[in-house]
This record gives C-alpha cells, sequence and structure tokens, in this order.
C-alpha cells in the first residue's frame, strides 16, 4: 500500500515546488528593481545657460531680478519611452508643471521656470520636484532674495 501512496506524494511535492518557483518568478517580475529604475544626477540650479547648455552661477539663492531659473540633470536608467514629470512651486503653490518623454536611456536635460511677461520672478522660496510613474524621485530647494 505505501507503494501507491509514493507516486501520489511525489506528484504534490513536485506540484508545490513548481508553484512555489512560480511565486517567487511572478513577484520578482512586478518588482521595482532598484539597479532598473531612472536615477537622476549632477542637478545643477542657476539662472544663467552658457553656449555648451551649461549652467553657470551655481548657487541656491538668486536676487531678485532674475528673469528665469533653471535646472539641468543627467539621467540614466531610463526605460524605453520613459516620462517625467517637472513640477516648479512657489511655496505650496504649484506655479508650473510639465511633462516630457526622455529620448534616451540617458542623457542631460534642462528646464526652466519663467514668467510669460518676462518679469522678474517674485521673491520666495522655491522648489522643483521631479516625477517619475508619479513617483518623487528628485526634491531641490531655492531662494529668490
Amino acid at each position: 500500500m505505501a507503494d501507491k501512496k509514493k507516486p501520489f506524494v511525489l506528484l504534490v511535492v513536485l506540484f508545490a515546488t513548481v508553484l512555489l518557483l512560480l511565486s517567487f518568478w511572478v513577484i520578482r517580475q512586478n518588482s521595482s528593481k532598484p539597479g532598473e529604475s531612472l536615477l537622476i544626477h549632477d542637478v545643477v540650479i542657476s539662472t544663467e545657460v552658457d553656449d555648451t547648455r551649461r549652467l553657470t552661477g551655481v548657487v541656491s539663492r538668486f536676487p531678485y531680478g532674475s528673469r528665469q531659473i533653471c535646472m539641468r540633470f543627467n539621467y540614466s536608467k531610463a526605460p524605453e519611452g520613459a516620462e517625467i514629470r517637472i513640477l516648479w512651486f512657489m511655496g505650496d503653490k504649484l506655479v508650473q508643471s510639465d511633462s516630457y518623454v526622455l529620448p534616451a536611456s540617458y542623457g542631460s536635460r534642462i528646464y526652466c521656470l519663467t514668467l510669460e511677461n518676462g518679469q522678474p520672478l517674485p521673491k520666495g522660496s522655491y522648489s522643483v520636484g521631479i516625477l517619475s510613474n508619479a513617483e518623487r524621485i528628485s526634491d531641490f530647494r531655492f531662494e529668490i532674495y
């Protein structure tokens, strides 16, 4: 009688093992792997952009009269068709929000905050955030005094 139960027990153990391995595989496929997500680095905030697309005069405080504030950053490990959202805040108030598709898996981008009427940006505390997949991946603060 033990010989008849042996194939059944082996079948149950085999089925359980396959199910366990399949579960681990599904979890691994659906989880965010740290090494595979978009990375933002070398962030610079300034008021001036030179001929080589580099920002000059880098500080976190800018005198009143600045007509634009620009943010330049490098990125890497961007999935194909990755979209980012740039959010500019004055205090707690959202003043500009735009979405962009990153054109390659790595590179650099520059985005600027300006007023449509060309007037200087108002005095106050500002921040700029970078979102990817609705998750804030970077946040930088600066001030116009």
